[in-house]
């Protein structure tokens, strides 16, 4: 858990008071505003918001409803998380942490029906068991068990989603080239990079880095998990659109990749009859 007594700022009182998470980070709270616990953080959270709306909207038409599904799941971590950072409160933060969990397990799920086409039932029920008790397990502990049992769940998941995801790319690279897929796998590796630094500046070395704390080397808070927010919500996303990616192009539908605006990865699917011409 942050530090929360290093100095009387990490102490005042707002009104969502007193927290009931079970972790306070590194945002010194009530500053900016008595009815926002932490300002930044919650701010920074509609960026998530913002990328999952645009991801949903150039979606392809023809896309599965699993993959909107994957989308809006996105959105609604992105609010959890303003309401989380907002408040402090534990209920607030489970709206936070257990999409997170979901919309990994869905990404999972569409990996797994990638890499080895329909498997019949028992894979939804097995996730979905597996949801059920995550769910039961972080909603009924607190302290450093929630914390802990939370993170080592969700990095085992991301984990599945890299091994299937590597495991697509090396497949597919070797039958179809794609000099944007790996334009896009460095744009989710190295954001993802950033985010996991500055989440573990925030978390671990919040002492050094509050700005108020005497034992502070920075004059002012650089805000590091807001960014964690900004990175990371680029690296799911980009991670997100690679997995739709493979699911055609594992199917030979000549899916292809280009940056809207410059910037968001985006996914364009050719209609079926030129397809079929081709």
């Amino acid at each position: 858990m942050a530090p929360t007594s290093v100095s009387p700022e990490f102490d005042k009182v707002g009104y969502w008071s007193p927290n009931t998470a079970s972790i306070d980070w590194c945002e010194n709270n009530y500053v900016v505003t008595p009815y926002i616990a932490e300002f930044w953080n919650a701010i920074s959270s509609f960026a998530i918001v913002a990328v999952a709306a645009a991801g949903y909207f150039l979606l392809p038409k023809s896309c599965p409803r699993r993959f909107s599904v994957l989308m809006q799941s996105y959105a609604v971590l992105g609010i959890g998380s303003v309401l989380f950072h907002g408040t402090l409160r534990h209920k607030m933060q489970l709206l936070d942490e257990l999409p997170m969990l979901y919309s990994a397990t869905i990404v999972v799920f569409i990996c797994i029906e990638t890499k080895f086409g329909k498997v019949g039932q028992w894979v939804p029920f097995a996730l979905t068991a597996w949801l059920i008790i995550t769910t039961i397990l972080f909603s009924t502990t607190t302290g450093t068990l929630q914390s802990a049992s939370f993170q080592g769940t969700y990095i085992t998941m991301q984990l599945c989603m890299i091994y299937f995801l590597r495991a697509f790319h090396v497949q597919r690279r070797a039958i179809r080239p794609n000099p944007m897929t790996s334009r896009v796998i460095r744009l989710a590796t190295s954001t993802a990079v950033m985010a996991a630094t500055v989440w573990l500046t925030d978390y671990r070395l919040c002492v050094y880095v509050n700005g108020v704390s005497p034992e502070s080397i920075l004059p002012l808070n650089p805000q590091f998990h807001a960014w964690w927010h900004c990175f990371t919500g680029v690296a799911i996303y980009s991670a997100s659109v690679l997995v739709i990616y493979y699911h055609y192009d594992i199917r030979n539908e000549q899916p292809s990749l280009y940056l809207w605006k410059g910037l968001l990865p985006a996914l364009s699917i050719p209609s079926p009859s030129k397809t079929k011409l081709q």
